[in-house]
């Protein structure tokens, strides 16, 4: 049984299904931002303008997907070609520069009001992140504020295929899909490459919760107490929103486990798979040897190409799944006896 993958699209008020030349859709995690860009032949009907409504279906020949809801963001009109260039809320995100401050509200609620800010819609929030106060300062997109929060708290914040924000927890498998190497997927390259110095947040703060009358009370000494000491071994990250030592020593072991699969990436390429998005957990199975050990991934990026006469592409960036280790039970007996001291 062959495949015949397809696009259709909606741009404004008027749909197409088979006049696209080159379609080409990019999913990122945050901050990245997600859109697609198509070529129309230069004699279709355009009567849309940037700011109207735009939807992406693929099939991969198993069925349509939606793949990327948002807004027309670009029109070029040229005498070979149209290309029309669309983004979901990722755009409206990386597009807005907070000023505003947030007291007394968790990680959750700073990205839901960051998100009301840039009228996007929230889907699933997972993130548990106690927080004293956050200063969204405009040397940082909201994007970013969004990426930097959820990484904080241990969770990878992205957009969904309905156009929502959506922060969820890293997982930690299973799999949401397995490929198969000569099947599903064509190419496969697995690196691994050298391991850069883990990165330690470090806070600032003496109090026991959040939402103490000292919490917002300086320290000199580094929060969670015991961190490993800066330098070729261990690279500080100023964490000012840090306040106790138990969201200090979390958002320590969520950066541990992030960059503990780091060092171990993907990049394959493979028939059209639409359903595939960044965040998602694949298990590659019948790899050659001399692959190594790793077969289960962490997608980060995920790219799909159509082109008229074409069996369509779909190309997998990503990183082995992540565990928690590296120096974690230091900085948590360590922040279990800084905790024990406040009490």
């Amino acid at each position: 049984m062959s495949l015949a993958p397809s696009a259709s699209f909606t741009l404004g008020n008027l749909r197409y299904d088979s006049h696209a030349a080159e379609l080409s859709v990019t999913l990122a995690l945050l901050p990245g931002v997600s859109g697609f860009r198509v070529d129309l032949p230069s004699a279709a009907d355009v009567s849309f303008q940037p700011g109207d409504p735009a939807r992406l279906d693929l099939d991969g020949g198993e069925g349509s997907q939606t793949v990327l809801v948002g807004t027309v963001r670009a029109v070029s009109r040229g005498f070979r070609r149209t290309r029309v260039v669309a983004a979901d809320a990722s755009a409206d995100l990386a597009a807005l520069r907070s000023a505003s401050t947030f007291v007394g509200q968790a990680g959750g609620d700073v990205i839901a009001r960051l998100a009301d800010e840039a009228g996007v819609t929230v889907g699933d929030n997972d993130l548990d992140l106690s927080l004293a106060a956050y200063a969204a300062d405009q040397r940082r997109t909201a994007a970013e504020h969004v990426a930097y929060l959820a990484g904080l708290g241990g969770a990878l914040a992205t957009v969904d295929g309905d156009n929502r924000l959506a922060v969820r927890n890293r997982p930690d498998g299973p799999a949401d899909a397995a490929l198969l190497y000569g099947r599903e997927l064509l190419e496969i390259d697995a690196r691994t490459v050298s391991a850069p110095a883990p990165v330690v947040p470090i806070g600032d703060g003496p109090a026991g919760s959040a939402d103490a009358d000292d919490a917002m009370r300086p320290t000199v000494s580094p929060l969670p107490d015991g961190a490993p000491s800066p330098g070729k071994d261990a690279r500080w990250q100023p964490a000012p929103v840090l306040r106790t030592p138990g969201v200090a020593v979390a958002a320590a072991e969520a950066y541990a486990k992030a960059g503990s699969g780091a060092a171990q990436r993907l990049h394959a390429r493979g028939f059209l798979l639409p359903a595939l998005r960044p965040g998602m957990v694949v298990q590659i199975q019948s790899l050659p040897d001399g692959f190594g050990d790793t077969d289960t991934w962490l997608l980060t990026r995920v790219v799909h190409r159509l082109r008229a006469n074409d069996a369509g592409t779909t190309i997998l960036d990503g990183e082995a799944l992540g565990t928690a280790g590296g120096g974690l039970p230091r900085l948590l007996a360590s922040a279990v006896a800084a905790v024990g001291s406040l009490l």
